[in-house]
């Protein structure tokens, strides 16, 4: 199938991989609102090259600089490391969780 045949149209920059599994993140400054973060647990949604999506049970502040860390299923392949700011945040309409979305700056 040709993908101009089809009846969408991507915006965005790069390609979204779908995740769905549990990372790590660790604040690295002291930001207005997440100063007591030191390191909570987290539901990565989603991954591009320039960023992630979140899924947090507590709310972060836009603009926090933030380190994450989606560990590997395997040995022989590292962790992903990166340090990211908080762009939006959006609580989900039918519970009490986050969505976050953090602009990766660096990969480590």
């Amino acid at each position: 199938m040709n993908l101009s045949n089809q009846f969408y149209t991507e915006k965005r920059g790069f390609i979204r991989m779908r995740m769905e599994t549990e990372a790590k993140l660790k604040a690295l400054g002291c930001s207005e609102g997440n100063h007591t973060l030191t390191s909570m647990s987290v539901k990565c949604i989603n991954l591009s090259s320039t960023g992630v999506l979140l899924e947090s049970k507590k709310s972060l502040t836009e603009g926090s600089l933030l380190e994450i860390t989606i560990p590997s299923e395997r040995e022989d392949f590292p962790d992903f490391i990166a340090e990211g700011t908080v762009i939006r945040v959006t609580q989900k309409p039918t519970d009490e969780l986050y969505e976050v979305a953090l602009k990766i700056d660096k990969i480590m």
